[in-house]
């Protein structure tokens, strides 16, 4: 549902700081006043904001050519949807890298202040 924005009418509202925003259906009414003071008010032309979405999944990029792996297990990955292997196996000196590698601290990258 859309979220609108209202304002008093005739004088700023210390209450509502002027302005108030309410969840409303595209049907339902403007309202006549403020739900917090009462004042009258009017409905404000403001920004729209909203997200369109499309289908994605694993499905969706198996159509495009896509594989979509898994975890299973430490080093193990199972494919979901799309081409290829069915399973990826790590060598357990690869797991040991990856695990040696996770052991570490994060090395920082110092800033430099100067450079603007």
């Amino acid at each position: 549902m859309p979220i609108y924005e209202y304002e008093p009418i005739g004088f700023p509202c210390p209450i509502c700081e002027n302005r108030f925003e309410v969840i409303q259906s595209i049907d339902d009414p403007p309202l006549e006043h403020c739900p917090t003071c009462g004042l009258k008010c009017r409905k404000l032309v403001s920004r729209a904001a909203f997200k369109l979405t499309r289908p994605s999944g694993a499905d969706q990029a198996a159509k495009k050519g896509l594989s979509t792996f898994r975890k299973a297990g430490k080093g193990t990955w199972e494919k979901v949807a799309g081409p290829g292997v069915d399973i990826i196996q790590g060598t357990p000196e690869q797991i040991a890298q990856v695990e040696s590698e996770k052991a570490q601290p994060a090395r920082k990258k110092p800033i430099d202040l100067d450079k603007q």
